[in-house]
Order: C-alpha cells, then sequence, then structure tokens
C-alpha cells in the first residue's frame, strides 16, 4: 500500500539516492530536488505528503526555504542536516517544522520518524496508518489509491482497466498541469513505447465516457500542441478501511 508522497531536498546525490530508494522500498513515492529552486518546483508542481529537508543547501539557506514552503501550505517537514545543534533545533521548530533529525542517522529511524509525523497530521492510530485508505476526490468522484478502484458520487465503482486507472491516477496527481503523450505513456507505463503510440488518445476517450465527461464541461482537457489535463481541483486525504468501502467523508485536503 502506498504511504504517501515524499519530497526529499538534499543537494547530496549519494545521500538522495541511497534514501529515495530505500523509501519506495517502503511503499512511499519519494520526489527529489537538489537545489531550493528544484524544490519550490516540485512542491508546487504535484503531491506533496512530506517535505524531508537538508537545511545545508547550495542556492539558499534552508530556514528560508522551510519559512516558504509552510507559508505555501501545512505540509509535514523533517529537517535533516549533519549540524545538529540546539540552536538550529530550536529555529527550525519554531518555523514549523515537525521533526529534526541529525546526519548520519538509521535509515529505519527515519522510517519511524516519517510514520510518526504522518500519524499526528492526520489523526491516526498506528493500526489505523496501517489500514487506512488512501484517495484522490475530484468533482464529486473518488479514486482510492488503495484498492486501485474509482467510486462515483453516490459510492458506487465504475470499473476501470488497468490501464484506464494508471492514466487516470497520473492525471489526478497532476491535476491541471497539462502533460504531453510523451509524459503520460512515461509515467503509466514501464515498457518501451514509441513517437507513434496513440494508446494514450484511446484511454482518454474511456475514460471521458466513463465519467460522463462530455460537451464544454469535460474533467479531461485537450490541450493543444501539448496533451491532456484533469481540468478539477483534487483533494488527497487518507480515510479509515471502513469509510473506503463508499465514498470516504474524511476532511480533505488539496492535492497539489
Amino acid at each position: 500500500m502506498q504511504q504517501g508522497t515524499i519530497l526529499l531536498v538534499d543537494d547530496d546525490v549519494d545521500f538522495r539516492s541511497l534514501v529515495s530508494t530505500y523509501l519506495r522500498r517502503e511503499s512511499f513515492v519519494v520526489t527529489e530536488a537538489s537545489t531550493a529552486g528544484m524544490a519550490r518546483h516540485e512542491f508546487g508542481a504535484g503531491p506533496v505528503d512530506l517535505v524531508l529537508l537538508d537545511l545545508g543547501l547550495p542556492d539558499a539557506d534552508g530556514f528560508d526555504l522551510l519559512r516558504d514552503l509552510r507559508s505555501q501550505r501545512s505540509v509535514p517537514v523533517i529537517m535533516l542536516t549533519g549540524k545538529d545543534t540546539p540552536m538550529d533545533r530550536i529555529l527550525g521548530l519554531e518555523l514549523g517544522a515537525d521533526d529534526y533529525i541529525g546526519k548520519p542517522f538509521e535509515l529505519g529511524e527515519l522510517r519511524a520518524r516519517i510514520r510518526s509525523v504522518f500519524r499526528r497530521d492526520k489523526g491516526l492510530t498506528e493500526s489505523e496508518m496501517a489500514t487506512a485508505s488512501e484517495v484522490l476526490a475530484f468533482a464529486g468522484w473518488t479514486l482510492d489509491l488503495t484498492h486501485r478502484r474509482l467510486l462515483d458520487q453516490s459510492g458506487q465503482e465504475v470499473k476501470l482497466t488497468g490501464g484506464e486507472y494508471d492514466l487516470l491516477r497520473v492525471l489526478a496527481e497532476h491535476a491541471r498541469r497539462p502533460l504531453s503523450r510523451d509524459q503520460l505513456l512515461d509515467l503509466t507505463r514501464s515498457r518501451d513505447w514509441t513517437p507513434f503510440d496513440r494508446s494514450i488518445d484511446v484511454l482518454i476517450g474511456r475514460l471521458r465516457k466513463k465519467l460522463s465527461d462530455g460537451g464544454d464541461g469535460d474533467l479531461i482537457k485537450t490541450v493543444r500542441n501539448v496533451g491532456y489535463t484533469l481540468s478539477a481541483e483534487v483533494k488527497r486525504r487518507r480515510v479509515a478501511a471502513d469509510g473506503a468501502k463508499g465514498m470516504p467523508q474524511a476532511e480533505a485536503k488539496p492535492a497539489s
């Protein structure tokens, strides 16, 4: 089960590779950034549930970036640094960081701290965290990421093929961001493809029909000379296992 999306901000490429590989094995989605500029871009480009932030960045002070990210929206932040001093900890926590871990650290400790921050942020117990479903909600639809299914406004499941689900998930996770066919192919499948592969267009047509999506109010819009985009606002949330059986009622937050 996917545990959440993490933005890892650190200029050490070997460190990023080690941490991101480990977290992906633990079912987290990881986006990487080596500079404050890249971090700001990634933070605004897609869903982020938690930020792992190294304070020693080459192009900006980590505390300034922390202040900037927290001013945009309330996302948990765990600070990472090789200079573990009480003053740094105090300043970071005063700026809104949720936790602080000094380098070097055990990867298992990092995982435990991430899960602890998630539990506090989402108000879940340990058992609820293990069984909760993660969903993306938009325009009355609910895409259940845990069980790979789409629920309509009344909580009834709308059957999707594997390809349709993968494509809808990518569109929802990049809502209001136009994606080219090449990008969609890269993000939805692992096999090789050719520039003449038109399967994305076929899947888009199927999704539009299943979403009862027609006329000027298309949820999935065609962006001329670019590709496609999901035009609705998307909110990401976690709901207890019982809530996932029908349309979730838990409070939602924007996905991006």
